[in-house]
């Protein structure tokens, strides 16, 4: 970070330097100039950040300096000193751009304070345009992968400008890095952006030579790609050894279980069939084990788990209402299946319809509806779409076994709805929730809600504010029951809480009602 201090005294442009910390604010060369013909000399010779400018000085004053600069250079973050607490200066200071404006005599403390805020937006935008420029260059990048002609061909076009001598007769290989704990959740502990930094890093230490270059973006799949090109021969010296290298940094630099998949050599017009060659292996790896895969050495296991004895081993359990055993029973036959590598996606999948069939048709026997079962946590496309990988399958079937189970034990569900309603009648007096009742009845909640909603026409947190109204209204015609008393024997510890709920109901609190019956 540079600084160049303009004032026509040595004794002010001294006490800056000598009154300032300016090593302490991270700013590495401080220029001084007594005019502006010798300002505008060192900022042609030097990248100045920030100037700090007197207004008034003999000659070109600081006003005219800064307006020059803003023309040569408006990222320059100036700051203008004057002795004269002019409004006429200020107007023109704010005209003119200028990021602050102080009045002489300040103390040190103030102008650092005013660095300070100037160094910080230097690093905001720095850290911005960064931001953008990785970002632009990671969609830019990504359209080289694409089927598309024209986008592959724009992708080129705007690389060159980069400053990427990229063509379609380039040699590429592309490196697929699935990072799990990125891929699988929503929320990462890491910016793509520092992601992106680590693996450039990883791949100038182990993969680079001279010739050959580094690109990365993030595909649709949350995978991070790098993508190595070179316009002769030298992408050739990358080795096996290189790529074991390159693969274990990023291990110990993520500290994160990952997997990387290492696409053939080959050029960049034939990039879709290349890298569709290394998806197969990446799909394929539904168990999700670390490692590093090469599309051109590693072959898919197609041979499918036996599966006609456990069906019906499943399906006897399922009659017999052996929930929990069926559950442990298809959980323990998914881990030693994928521990023995029985799985790739499509006997995954075939196993996910295999299963989903004889759980719908249960269902369908016992008048279960399916539909009613899911949840906005986990809803029906959840479910059908657990087949891509292991942990997201058995997700599945322990939700739509454990929902199935709890379904099934309503043959009459308006025997199980008289019953929630004389659990809420017995309970008035205490703080029953949903999950109260819910429990009481055996269903999660999400599903007894559904079905109260269904049979009575409301909701059951609705129904169970009204019961207790009423049972309130009851009790306040009383004028021997003090208010408070009421409260308490519906459950409710606090009366502030009791008055909210009964004046929504009731547009009166309960005091007003008591008063309006008493007087009717």
């Amino acid at each position: 970070m540079n600084v160049l201090i303009v004032d026509d005294q040595l004794s002010v442009l001294n006490g800056m330097m000598s009154g300032i910390n300016f090593s302490a604010l991270g700013i590495h060369n401080v220029y001084t100039a007594t005019n502006a013909a010798d300002a505008k000399e060192i900022i042609k010779e030097n990248k100045i950040h920030i100037l700090l400018s007197d207004i008034e000085m003999p000659g070109e004053n600081g006003l005219t300096l800064n307006k020059w600069v803003h023309e040569y250079d408006a990222a320059m973050l100036r700051i203008l000193l004057t002795s004269h607490a002019s409004f006429k200066y200020a107007q023109q200071s704010i005209k003119l751009g200028c990021f602050d404006y102080i009045i002489q005599p300040a103390p040190y403390h103030e102008i650092e304070d005013a660095m300070i805020r100037a160094i910080s937006k230097i690093m905001s935008d720095r850290q911005q345009a960064h931001t953008y420029k990785a970002e632009l260059l990671s969609n830019v990048v990504i359209n080289l992968f694409s089927s598309n002609p024209a986008n592959k061909h724009q992708s080129i076009e705007a690389l060159n400008q980069l400053g990427y001598p990229i063509h379609s007769h380039s040699f590429i290989q592309s490196f697929i890095i699935d990072i799990y704990p990125y891929s699988k959740t929503a929320s990462h502990t890491m910016s793509d952006m520092h992601i992106f930094g680590k693996l450039l890093d990883c791949a100038n230490q182990h993969l680079l030579v001279p010739g050959l270059r580094a690109l990365v973006c993030i595909n649709r799949y949350k995978q991070f790609v790098i993508l190595l090109f070179s316009n002769n021969d030298s992408i050739y010296t990358v080795s096996t050894e290189a790529c074991r290298s390159f693969y274990e940094g990023i291990c110990t630099e993520m500290g994160f279980q990952i997997s990387s998949y290492v696409t053939a050599i080959d050029t960049l017009e034939n990039i879709h069939a290349t890298t569709y060659a290394c998806h197969v292996l990446v799909q394929n790896n539904v168990a999700k084990r670390a490692g590093l895969y090469f599309s051109e050495s590693d072959v898919i296991n197609d041979e499918a788990a036996s599966l006609s004895a456990s069906i019906v081993k499943w399906t006897r359990l399922l009659d017999s209402g052996q929930f929990e055993s069926v559950h442990e029973n298809i959980l323990s036959f998914i881990n030693y299946n994928a521990t023995i590598g029985k799985f790739n996606l499509k006997s995954l999948c075939d196993f996910h319809q295999s299963l989903t069939k004889i759980l719908f048709v249960f269902s369908h026997k016992r008048n279960i509806d399916i539909m009613s079962l899911f949840t906005e946590l986990y809803n029906y496309h959840d479910y059908m779409s657990s087949f891509k990988d292991i942990d997201c399958l058995k997700e599945g079937i322990s939700f739509i076994i454990k929902a199935i189970s709890t379904a099934s034990e309503d043959e009459g569900s308006k025997d199980n709805i008289q019953r929630a309603i004389d659990y809420i009648l017995n309970n008035i007096s205490s703080d029953i929730s949903v999950k109260d009742v819910a429990d009481h009845v055996h269903f999660t909640p999400e599903y007894f809600s559904k079905l109260f909603k269904k049979e009575m026409g409301e909701n059951v947190k609705n129904y169970i504010l009204r019961i207790k109204v009423d049972a309130a209204k009851d009790l306040l015609e009383n004028p021997n029951i003090p208010v408070n008393i009421v409260a308490a024997e519906l459950g409710y510890s606090n009366f502030s809480h009791f008055t909210q709920m009964f004046k929504k109901h009731e547009k009166l609190t309960p005091t007003e009602y008591r008063k309006q019956k008493l007087h009717a």
